[in-house]
Formats: C-alpha cells, structure tokens, sequence
C-alpha cells in the first residue's frame, strides 16, 4: 500500500502543523509539500525542523513566502545570491502583512534551515508507487516566477476548463497522473479528463454544507489537487488542511483538523507586527 500526506502553506504556524502531522503518523507512507512553509506565522524554526526531521521520504517545493524569508536571511549575511530572489519579484509586490514578517522569520531560523529553503526546486517530478508526479506552489511552467507566485484558482473563482488549461499551458505537465499545487489557500479537486471539478469555496458561494473526511475515488484520469492550507485556509474553513492520497485504492481524501487557534492567534497578537493582528486575517471570531 502506498498512502502519501499532501500539504502545503503552513506559514510558520506550528500550532496547526503539529496537530496535522500526529494524525498522519502511521497512516502514510510518504509526505508532500507544496510550499510556503515559512511566513505570516511566528513559529519558523519549529515548522522548518519538523519537516527537516520528518521520518518518512518528503518531496518539497519552493513558495513564494519561502522566497522571502530567505532573501531577508541573506540580507542580514550581504550574500550575493540576494539578488537572484529579486529577480523573483519586488518587495513593492508583497502584501504588508507579509512583508512585515519575512524579516522576523528570518531572525528565527538557522543556518541549516536557511540552506533547507535555498535548496528548494521551483518543482519537482517524481514517481510513487504506479503514479507520476508534477509539485509546484503556483502554477506549472517553464517560467520559474510562475512557479511560485501565479495562481491556479479553484473553480467556480475561475471556469473549470481555464483552471485545467493553465495547467498544462507547460507542457511537461500533460502526461503525469497527478499534479499537485497550493499558495491559493483553497483546497479542490479536478479530474483532467472528465472535466469534473470540486472546490470548498464552489460549496460556499452555493451555500451547501462540507462534511470531512471528504473523499473521493479517481480513475485513471490526470487529477490536479489543491490540499488547501494547514496555516490560514482561505476558503470559508478555518481548520487545518490537508488530504491523504491512496494509490492502491485510487482515492483521495481532503481532511480538516481543529487545532487551537484562538491559543495561536493569542501568541500572534503578542509576536507579530499590527498589520497581522487582525483575528479576521487567520479567520479567527474572537
């Protein structure tokens, strides 16, 4: 049996991740992350070491907070390779609220968890058990900024068929069985082939309730996935998300685990910066 943990967007929000990765112990065989494990959140270096230490063969991929952090790392050493994160995209490009915390982020983590970030690929195929695998944060392509800052969105924010098209707009995307992205915050599934698709924000704007563990069984088709985010879901479900992919049984299961956001949210207003205090910001009713 091949069972995979698929994350992504943690956002240096341990509280969130350490319940996530109890759940999956014994219950996966691999884990994958979409990127973005740094940022927002005021809990890097224990997010990083997790990962970093994590038992079980991890395949990563660089997110555009990632980026960030570890330019602001740079910056305080003046190393040369500053400037080829500059390259990525301008600071003038971030959100305040994210600009704020790259420079406390860095302050917080090691040298080894820096070089973890550094030695990140835009993305990354591989194969696990009989499936072939595309991870990227963004949206696949050749253009290495695309991989970590353009958006894939969920459907029904942009149509079914335009979501599956810029997906494949690089073409080394069109004969994997599996790709997989994040940095939306929102968690879908869609099947390639059969131009079906399903969205936890799709289930909102149509005012139908989500129950989870939500699963579902896929054929042979190219499925794209979005596990959604562990750290701040962006989607109408604040609870940390994630999925569990089976390949034996061919079905993929989107999970969502309450952890304790208002102890998280407490420790943010004490450790971040005002830009980020908002409780709605973390989806957090005080």
């Amino acid at each position: 049996m091949v069972s995979v943990g698929i994350i992504s967007d943690i956002h240096s929000n341990f509280f969130a991740l350490e319940i996530v990765l109890e759940y999956l112990r014994d219950k996966i065989d691999a884990l994958i992350c979409a990127g973005d494990f740094v940022g927002y959140g005021f809990q890097p270096k224990e997010c990083l070491e997790a990962i970093m230490d994590y038992s079980l063969p991890t395949y990563n991929c660089l997110g555009n907070h990632d980026v960030g952090v570890r330019y602001e790392y740079c910056q305080q050493f003046e190393q040369e390779s500053c400037k080829d994160d500059l390259k990525l995209f301008s600071m003038e490009e971030v959100r305040p609220a994210a600009k704020s915390m790259f420079s406390q982020n860095a302050k917080g983590i090691s040298e080894s968890q820096y070089h973890f970030l550094e030695e990140l690929p835009f993305f990354q195929e591989f194969g696990l058990g009989k499936k072939t695998f595309h991870l990227t944060h963004g949206t696949p392509s050749k253009k290495e900024r695309d991989n970590i800052v353009r958006y894939l969105p969920a459907p029904p924010i942009q149509p079914l068929r335009q979501t599956i098209d810029r997906a494949h707009q690089f073409s080394g995307t069109k004969d994997v069985d599996i790709i997989i992205v994040g940095h939306t915050h929102q968690r879908f599934y869609i099947n390639r082939d059969r131009v079906q698709g399903w969205s936890h924000i799709g289930e909102r704007y149509s005012n139908a309730s989500v129950s989870y563990p939500k699963v579902f069984k896929f054929p042979r088709d190219q499925i794209i996935l979005n596990p959604g985010a562990i750290g701040q879901p962006r989607d109408g479900n604040p609870a940390a998300s994630f999925m569990i992919l089976d390949i034996d049984t061919s079905t993929v299961t989107f999970h969502a685990l309450e952890y304790s956001r208002k102890e998280f949210y407490s420790q943010a207003r004490d450790k971040c910066p005002p830009s980020i205090q908002d409780p709605s910001f973390w989806e957090i009713k005080i």
